[in-house]
């Protein structure tokens, strides 16, 4: 979930923490007043073409961004063994150029400005990122691989994201010569990326320079990051530096100008640079951390998309110049039974005989669920926890609320009525039914329980539907929208254009009756 919080995995023999929680460094300048011709942010076109050169002071609106792993290769993730779904494009290797430009695609299909380039784990690694050998090397070559994929299709007359890499100064047990080794990966990447001249215009820049986002996840983010560096200053002049925490509503990191890589609650934070909203994420689910997780009862679950509503809310209201969308495709958690250690800042707790680390407290991604993924999946493949998946879904429903966003679609409603996936049993003699709305407010709801009307004329957002005499078995329960319309089919079997006349607005789950209900 964030995108790496800590995936425990084996790096030549010894156990690495894969968080992702990005720090963001901030370093504020003074915000110039975008301006410029309508882009892919702006009203006049959901899709319009960006510049060769894209600087975030003269972009009009929101930034859009989207996490991005590049780590799917044998010394990395690249077994797929604890991912919660099957991709779309099957069990992928991230040096399949064939994968990046699909992926691009559906990039440039919804009108992703920026990809969050993952390296923050890269002081963790093992062997030492110095020794350009195994898991951070082939870190180093299929972010290279990427880069030549966008370059490259740049020049066939496309237009891929532009790229933001992510490093990492802490985000668990504090490493020795964090902030010099740090300056050594940055000065090697200006060397191996930024000075080269075919890649210049593939950059997201900001006041100027490429933006470089350093992870920065402790318990005091703001306070901590001035003492690591007061003795050994971050060398990165050719960048625009944005630190990164997580769980903003813990620590209140942005008090200090660091942006959000997830936090707990779904409503997250909102970083201002100088009064100005700077940058916001977005997710489908969420958990709290350190010491939760997944499992912990204030985890926020995908709920068929309702939470992804709710965190595209604060969005809608502030308007920040970056959004991150978190995420695409991390696809690894943690093995049953190797969560978390207890003191995720201290020194790892000691491992069982068996090499299990004892701990039920989960992050990156558990399940089907609790996961946080939004890159298309197969819907009828097992996984590492269960079977089944999301489709096209997310990637559907992000169309339509930047759609929305954006103001190419303003007169539509997107609508998401709460429900796993998968058909839940249920026991109870009531369901209650909640579903949450951005964009055009209906006139009324109706609800259909197997397509027979049981509720009309409702004004609010929530249904106790009685399942007095409703017989075991399979069930659908859809909500309609009256007097709304959308041009965005969200069905997750296919992937959704944009229909050239207004849709009706519903939403469907499913649930199971047991034949035992209501037995004692």
């Amino acid at each position: 979930m964030f995108s790496k919080y800590m995936v425990l995995k084996r790096l030549a023999g010894q156990t690495s923490f894969r968080i992702s929680c990005c720090l963001a460094v901030a370093l504020f300048a003074s915000v110039a007043t975008p301006t410029g011709r309508p882009t892919r942010d702006g009203k006049a076109s959901s899709s319009p073409r960006l510049p060769h050169v894209l600087e975030a002071t003269r972009f009009s609106g929101s930034l859009v961004g989207v996490q991005y792993e590049t780590w799917f290769t044998p010394g990395n993730a690249g077994s797929w063994e604890t991912a919660e779904a099957v991709p779309v494009l099957g069990k992928y290797n991230s040096f399949d150029a064939n994968v990046l430009r699909e992926h691009a695609e559906w990039f440039e299909d919804l009108g992703v400005n920026w990809l969050l380039l993952d390296w923050s784990n890269m002081l963790w690694t093992k062997p030492d990122w110095e020794n350009h050998q195994g898991a951070s090397h082939e870190l180093e070559e299929s972010t290279l691989l990427l880069f030549k994929t966008y370059r490259k299709l740049e020049t066939e007359g496309k237009h891929p994201p532009k790229l933001v890499l992510m490093v990492g100064l802490q985000n668990g047990p504090v490493v020795p010569r964090a902030v010099q080794r740090l300056n050594g990966i940055i000065a090697w990447t200006k060397t191996n990326f930024l000075d080269k001249p075919e890649f210049k215009d593939l950059w997201l820049y900001y006041h100027g320079k490429p933006l470089l986002v350093i992870l920065f996840f402790t318990p005091n983010p703001c306070v901590d990051f001035r003492k690591l560096t007061s003795d050994t200053p971050l060398e990165a002049r050719d960048w625009t530096v944005r630190w990164m925490a997580s769980q903003l509503e813990d620590n209140h990191a942005d008090r200090c100008g660091m942006w959000s890589w997830m936090d707990g609650p779904i409503r997250q934070i909102v970083t201002h640079n100088q009064g100005i909203p700077e940058e916001t994420v977005v997710t489908p689910a969420s958990f709290p951390f350190p010491g939760k997780g997944w499992l912990h009862p204030t985890a926020v679950g995908r709920d068929h998309g309702s939470p992804y509503l709710r965190s595209w809310r604060v969005a809608f209201e502030s308007r920040p110049k970056f959004i991150q969308i978190h995420q695409w495709n991390e696809f690894a958690g943690q093995k049953e039974g190797q969560g978390m250690p207890a003191d995720y800042w201290g020194e790892p707790a000691e491992m069982s005989s068996s090499g299990q680390r004892p701990s039920n407290v989960y992050a990156d991604e558990y399940n089907l669920e609790l996961s946080d993924d939004i890159e298309p999946v197969q819907m009828d493949k097992c996984a590492y926890r269960g079977c089944g998946g999301w489709g096209y879904y997310y990637l559907n429903l992000t169309k339509a609320i930047l759609s929305l966003y954006r103001g190419a679609t303003p007169d539509i409603t997107v609508m998401t009525l709460s429900g796993p996936f998968q058909p839940a049993a249920v026991k109870e003699k009531e369901l209650v039914l909640k579903w949450e709305i951005l964009g055009k407010r209906p006139s009324t709801f109706t609800v259909q329980l197997d397509g027979k009307v049981v509720a009309a004329h409702l004004q609010g957002q929530s249904y106790p539907l009685s399942l007095t005499g409703v017989p075991a078995g399979k069930h659908r329960i859809t909500v309609i929208a009256d007097g709304a319309h959308t041009y965005f089919d969200l069905s997750p079997a296919k992937l959704a254009s944009r229909s050239s006349k207004p849709l009706p607005v519903a939403s469907t789950i499913e649930f199971t009756c047991p034949a035992d209900r209501g037995r004692k």
